[in-house]
């Protein structure tokens, strides 16, 4: 009980702090798996945030997938992540290793789990200062025979390009254009998801 209560004051304080280009997840976040929801069409207005308690020690797998491979992108839809824009001193370098993989099956746990990633949201697995992100880039909240997934094998797909592009162990995100979705390995205070606050005001 006294966790999820940490997770509720820690995700309030997540809530009420303003945003300002980019999302930069707080040192407080307990380790988990949350999903970030936008209000449609206004500015920096967050709907709610939700954390779920996904193991990472084990690998789910759903009945029916919604896995689509391969993936329709180049290698030029690799960012290698050298630079953040927030933080002057992050180094590219994912540190822990062993911490990065859980939270890349976190999330594949979480996707595999999932019916849907909801409109215009961002879904972060985080263990420690490591994790692992998907960006839904599309905001058209009337459009609700299209639904966006993810899944494990797509996520494995993006490592593997990330891998080639820029090197194992290094900060990156894979962004596919025509799902309007992205996914991403980065610190827990690097950017993610850059200009996801602001995204909700075009539509």
């Amino acid at each position: 009980m006294a966790r999820f209560a940490y997770v509720f004051v820690a995700m309030a304080a997540f809530c009420g702090s303003p945003l300002a280009h980019a999302l930069t997840i707080p040192d407080e976040l307990p380790d988990g798996v949350y999903e970030v929801d936008w209000l449609p069409g206004l500015r920096e207005g967050i709907a709610s945030i939700t954390y779920f308690d996904i193991p990472h020690d084990v690998n789910m797998t759903a009945v029916e997938t919604t896995s689509r491979l391969p993936l329709p992108v180049k290698q030029r839809d690799v960012n290698c992540l050298l630079k953040d824009k927030r933080a002057k001193n992050i180094t590219w370098e994912l540190t822990r290793s062993d911490d990065q993989a859980k939270a890349m099956n976190m999330l594949g746990n979480w996707c595999e789990l999932a019916t849907f990633v909801q409109k215009d949201a961002m879904v972060f697995a985080v263990v420690n200062d490591m994790m692992w992100y998907i960006c839904n880039w599309d905001n058209k909240h009337n459009l609700l025979s299209y639904q966006q997934h993810c899944s494990r094998r797509e996520m494995e797909a993006a490592a593997e390009r990330m891998d080639k592009q820029c090197g194992k162990d290094k900060r990156a995100q894979l962004s596919i254009g025509i799902w309007q979705k992205t996914y991403g390995r980065s610190h827990r205070f690097g950017d993610v998801c850059h200009g996801k606050d602001t995204w909700s005001e075009h539509s």
